[in-house]
């Protein structure tokens, strides 16, 4: 009997044993996997407590909450993945409705780096005044390290009131130096769409160069277009070099002008589900080439990529950057905001272009010099300009 007291003992020590370490291994692994134990709330709550009591660095509650978001979406690892503050996302709105107070200028984020890269420069505006050239990179504003940080919180900190002043720490690659600058923000009336007629020997071409696709451009793009039709335009070039994208909707508007009925492009979100842009029948058939180079990004390659891939006309200048990634504005219920990458788009023939970019027809390499002054560059000066001539002409 005592045997048999002693090995159900035996069995119910060996099983509470076995339980203990199931229960212990659970519970380690609960700690390793929310980090020690603790929910997320709870940690940010503790390290808040600790910074409280033991910080001899002033700090902002607040600006410390801001900068936990940032973080935390910067933890997706995708540089157009970005946490948009209340002054990031009037700053947005109000840069995309074509007027703002600012310096005047242009931005890509370079995803190598994550500098603000300036990608145009506006003319008779306090930028180029003080002498910023396209290349030029931003490293930080007012004294404040802005490197990592989203395009548009750093444009946030840019603008502000007419009048006052903002001073910018810049690295221009192009020559390896470093430079500080104040400049005095003043009202900007984004230009987006300049254009003349050319005239040659055989024949009047337009020439229309777009800076960037914003609400405006599509209304200045359309009479743009009018204007050189009624003067005798015979072909045309469009130039989307310097232009690091825009609004989707008003670069599809844009290109249905240009080319046949059919898909201006299509996106592919995480589902697999598929989203189309297609033009209508009526476009404008005449000779065209659209004059690109590494700076040409995002809604610019959806432009050249329907034109290259329909056969309506001609790649001329140097890879784009390749951006083939569609962010999306999704509201928070504070009013912030996160702008989220969710779908890939593709040219109208199926070819994805992110991270390769387009490849003209005709490859033109031009003098990194001459290339960030596009818009103020001597038309003699530009061989990439003057090669789109012959191309188009030669079709006429």
């Amino acid at each position: 009997m005592n045997n048999i007291k002693g090995f159900a003992m035996g069995m119910v020590t060996g099983i509470l044993l076995m339980l203990t370490i199931i229960m212990g291994y659970s519970i380690y692994d609960r700690q390793v996997r929310w980090g020690g134990g603790m929910s997320p709330n709870e940690k940010v709550n503790h390290i808040y407590n600790l910074v409280s009591r033991h910080s001899i660095m002033p700090f902002d509650r607040h600006e410390m909450i801001e900068n936990m978001y940032r973080g935390f979406l910067a933890g997706v690892g995708d540089p157009y993945t970005q946490y948009l503050c209340l002054d990031a996302v009037q700053a947005f709105r109000t840069r995309t409705g074509g007027t703002f107070v600012g310096i005047g200028v242009r931005v890509i984020m370079d995803p190598a780096d994550r500098k603000l890269t300036l990608v145009n420069v506006f003319q008779n505006a306090p930028a180029g005044e003080a002498g910023l050239l396209p290349g030029d990179k931003i490293t930080a504003v007012d004294g404040a390290d802005v490197v990592g940080r989203s395009q548009q919180e750093i444009l946030a900190l840019i603008t502000g009131v007419a009048g006052t002043s903002v001073n910018l720490d810049i690295f221009r690659p192009y020559d390896n130096t470093r430079f500080n600058v104040d400049i005095v923000r003043a009202q900007v009336i984004v230009p987006s769409v300049f254009h003349e007629m050319i005239e040659t020997e055989n024949g009047r071409t337009g020439y229309i160069r777009i800076e960037s696709f914003e609400r405006p451009t599509y209304e200045q793009f359309g009479s743009a277009i009018e204007e050189l039709m009624a003067d005798g335009m015979d072909s045309l070039i469009i130039d989307v070099r310097n232009n690091p994208g825009g609004l989707l909707d008003v670069v599809v508007d844009m290109t249905n002008m240009l080319v046949p009925q059919g898909i201006i492009t299509f996106m592919e979100d995480a589902s697999g589900r598929r989203e189309y842009h297609r033009s209508d029948e009526t476009y404008l058939g005449i000779p065209l080439v659209i004059l690109i180079n590494e700076r040409s990004a995002s809604a610019s390659e959806v432009l050249a990529g329907a034109v290259q891939d329909t056969n309506v006309g001609t790649l001329v200048g140097e890879q784009t950057f390749g951006k083939g990634i569609v962010q999306r504005i999704l509201p928070l219920p504070d009013g912030t905001e996160i702008k989220l990458t969710v779908a890939q788009y593709f040219t109208p023939s199926g070819i994805s272009i992110h991270g390769v970019g387009l490849t003209p027809c005709f490859e033109v390499a031009m003098d990194e010099s001459l290339s960030r002054r596009i818009g103020n560059l001597p038309m003699e000066e530009d061989a990439q300009l003057q090669i789109a001539l012959r191309v188009v002409q030669a079709k006429n």
